[in-house]
């Protein structure tokens, strides 16, 4: 049996089972390379001359990972209009599509994919696992991600994406792939990991019973104009 089925509230199950049954189709994000953005460990056995030698090639990879998620980002929000449809949710980067995608978040995008709180799922997330099965709700979340992002763009040249990789082994709680362009450069966005999270909060609101949608429909539409204005 799966574990969410064992611990979760009936309304979240059924929720996430009719999500479930939509996401069949939902296209699979294929990115050059899986891996995250930490630096490798250094292989037992091999020496530091190798391990340095090998860190800018890890570098490249990453930097073409993301070529690949700019080149790709148009698909990849058609992916998500497609699928918003299904809830008669328009998907476009004006502002009362950001606003549509905004309100219909909260206590939906909790429900995309099981335990997104837990470490495994979340590790699947930041190093680019195959999102298939019960995974493939990560594809959402990460399309949401790059929506995100394209919004800000739309609002404001001036910003872009840029790859930023992680200084060390480990668990990733970042993508590496930030928005930025900012004059303060501590102002930079992860939006894709800023995605993650809000989807792993908002499955833990859903499970409490006393959760109030209509508080949270317009976070998003408020990071969005935040950002977009700084």
């Amino acid at each position: 049996m799966l574990r969410w089925l064992r611990r979760d509230p009936k309304p979240l199950i059924e929720h996430r089972r009719r999500m479930i049954s939509l996401l069949d189709d939902y296209p699979v994000y294929e990115p050059p390379h899986r891996q995250g953005p930490n630096l490798l460990s250094q292989p037992v056995g091999q020496n530091m001359d190798e391990y340095h030698r090998s860190l800018p090639e890890f570098v490249a990879r990453g930097e073409e990972n993301l070529s690949h998620l700019r080149a790709h980002s148009r698909e990849r929000v058609s992916a998500l209009r497609a699928f918003l449809s299904k809830f008669d949710v328009k998907v476009y980067v004006g502002d009362a599509g950001v606003s549509a995608v905004s309100a219909w978040c909260p206590g939906n995008c909790g429900a995309l994919v099981a335990n997104m709180r837990d470490r495994a799922t979340r590790q699947a997330f930041f190093y680019l696992a195959p999102w298939t099965g019960e995974l493939r709700g990560l594809n959402v979340v990460f399309d949401l991600g790059v929506f995100l992002g394209e919004c800000m763009i739309a609002r404001s040249p001036k910003l872009h994406w840029k790859y930023v990789g992680g200084g060390s082994p480990g668990l990733a709680n970042l993508s590496g792939y930030f928005i930025t362009g900012y004059h303060h450069i501590g102002d930079s966005l992860d939006a894709l990991g800023y995605m993650y999270n809000y989807c792993a909060n908002d499955e833990a609101r859903m499970r409490r019973p006393n959760f109030d949608r209509n508080f949270y429909v317009k976070d998003l539409a408020g990071i969005v104009w935040d950002r977009s204005t700084r």
